[in-house]
């Protein structure tokens, strides 16, 4: 049976090829493969946290299809609407959709969630607490990601202009999910999923400023 260290360390080396390789191609030539690879980098991510999650039960199984599911309807509503989010489409980079939005982005909310909400159990507070903090995380990295979506077309806002509407309700409704996320009570830290947060936000970081400097 193969042990949680040798999972960690293999995956850790997945992780970096795949965010390395993508990080190099987006600033390429190969920019257009790695526009096509982008929902299948997040199916991965998905599956390498998994494969380091250890608390496998019905809760945690519910947890994350409710996360999902939760996720994909606020963008469902947020398209439609533009009274969560603001005013805006999904291109075609992130895959198939439903009602005009990627069945990935249920994934990546779930991913972000997990993640970030990993980071906060290594503080001492209450769910409150932890939560709001797991909330700040997650719109910290969204600011670091916007410029990178609209440029290569994950999705486009309304004259081209980010909404504080946005940043807003993306605190909200990710508050909502750590709150539920704290409440799950998970004993064990999975050491991947942080690494993988503070990877995609190094990795966004980097691409927003060279799509600056450029």
């Amino acid at each position: 049976m193969i042990s949680h260290k040798l999972v960690y360390r293999i995956s850790f080396v997945v992780l970096i090829i795949i965010y390395g390789v993508g990080l190099v191609g987006f600033l390429t030539i190969y920019r257009n493969i790695m526009i096509q690879l982008t929902p299948v980098t997040l199916l991965l991510s998905w599956l390498l946290v998994m494969l380091n999650h250890r608390e496998w039960n019905r809760f945690f199984v519910l947890f994350m299809l409710s996360i999902m599911m939760g996720g994909f309807i606020a963008e469902v509503l947020g398209v439609e609407t533009g009274l969560i989010f603001g005013q805006y489409t999904y291109g075609k980079t992130l895959g198939a959709k439903v009602f005009n939005v990627p069945l990935i982005i249920g994934v990546n909310w779930f991913i972000l969630v997990y993640s970030s909400g990993m980071i906060t159990n290594l503080i001492k507070a209450n769910w409150y607490w932890k939560a709001l903090f797991g909330a700040l995380l997650m719109v910290l990295l969204d600011m670091s990601l916007e410029p990178v979506a609209t440029a290569y077309d994950f999705w486009t806002w309304q004259n081209n202009v980010i909404p504080v509407q946005n940043y807003i309700s993306w605190f909200i409704l990710s508050f909502m999910f750590h709150g539920i996320f704290q409440n799950l009570k998970l004993r064990s830290i999975n050491r991947f999923a942080i690494v993988l947060f503070i990877i995609q936000w190094i990795f966004f970081m980097t691409l927003s400023f060279m799509i600056n400097l450029l």
